[in-house]
């Protein structure tokens, strides 16, 4: 089974494999601290109402029932500025266990469900300190490159 969180070189990587999809760019550089984070995913997933909570954040990720499309993919680049400048650094393991949980809720959604069922692929354009990051919360992730 695939892990929810995948790594890619490259953005012509990650569009040909994902070039039918919605795929929502969260640039590192634009979101060093948590609150960049929350108004880059506020504004790129036109989020209503958004708390600027983590769990406003979990929230808003497992409804998303305002965008029309089925697969969201968040590529998060720039990898090596994500969260970097945050004054409490133990914030980007709530960050990510958030971003792969819904990623897996996703995919429990039973078709009887009210909620219009979406997918959401997680990538992180690859760098040392997001692998170290993933490592350190033992998340399990995998290389777009080695999938099919």
């Amino acid at each position: 089974m695939t892990p929810n969180i995948l790594i890619c070189q490259t953005e012509r990587e990650l569009e040909a494999h994902f070039a039918n999809d919605f795929i929502v760019n969260i640039d590192g550089k634009h979101a060093l601290t948590l609150r960049q984070f929350y108004e880059e995913m506020a504004d790129l997933l036109e989020i209503p109402n958004f708390g600027f909570t983590l769990e406003a954040l979990n929230e808003s990720l497992n409804d998303l029932q305002w965008l029309e499309d089925e697969r969201v993919v968040l590529y998060f680049t720039n990898t090596n500025e994500f969260i970097s400048k945050e004054r409490d650094p133990a914030k980007i393991s709530s960050v990510l266990s958030i971003l792969e949980a819904t990623a897996e809720d996703w995919k429990w959604v039973d078709d009887d469900e009210p909620l219009d069922r979406k997918e959401i692929i997680i990538v992180f354009e690859d760098s040392p300190r997001i692998r170290k990051l993933l490592d350190g919360e033992s998340m399990a992730y995998a290389h777009l490159a080695e999938l099919k």
